[in-house]
């Protein structure tokens, strides 16, 4: 039997996640045709966006692991959160399936967030009210515990900047897909070793 005080696993399947976020990507375009909004023309491949993305998301993963290694107590609290809930759930799922996770997360979560709150916002409140009030949605969104929603709203700050400063709506798209694969993958690792 587990601590008390610790929520057991969550019972997630791989339907029920890649479900969930194509539901986000439903209201987003909802949202984008009822406002106006067409997010998909903010989307540009090019070397220069692939290269940004790869850069961004590098220090992002540096950053965890920067605060992994400052021993703080709500980090670790996060972590547990993580590692007790969502990663059991997780690890027995199929081969594939945390690439499937991360990347319907990146596209459909970034097409919400950032190319229709953000921008839909940006015109009548202006670009950094836009990019705070879409980052803390961002986190509410991902609340799973104080710690867990100031990490989440300041990715967002951080992915809403990027995306302000370049246009380009598939650099943030690219960089939580890559982030978040990475993130899963080394924790289901880590679980699977035990």
């Amino acid at each position: 039997m587990g601590d008390p005080a610790t929520p057991p696993a969550l019972k997630l399947s791989l339907g029920s996640l890649i479900g969930f976020q194509l539901g986000l990507g439903v209201v987003a375009v909802v949202l984008s045709l009822g406002f106006g909004l067409t997010p998909w023309k903010q989307l540009t491949l090019s070397v220069e966006a692939v290269w940004m993305s790869l850069l961004a998301t590098a220090v992002m993963l540096l950053t965890g692991v920067w605060m992994e290694r400052q021993q703080w107590a709500w980090w670790k609290t996060l972590q547990e959160i993580l590692e007790k809930q969502l990663i059991p759930a997780l690890a027995a799922m199929p081969a594939g399936a945390l690439f499937l996770i991360a990347l319907s997360a990146g596209v459909f979560e970034e097409l919400l967030f950032r190319g229709v709150i953000q921008a839909g916002l940006s015109g009548p409140l202006g670009e950094w009210p836009a990019l705070l009030l879409a980052s803390l949605l961002f986190g509410l969104a991902h609340a799973m515990s104080r710690a867990y929603f100031l990490v989440a709203t300041l990715m967002g700050v951080y992915l809403g900047w990027l995306f302000m400063i370049t246009g380009n709506l598939l650099i943030p798209i690219i960089i939580h897909f890559l982030y978040d694969w990475a993130v899963l993958h080394y924790y289901v690792r880590r679980h699977r070793r035990g």
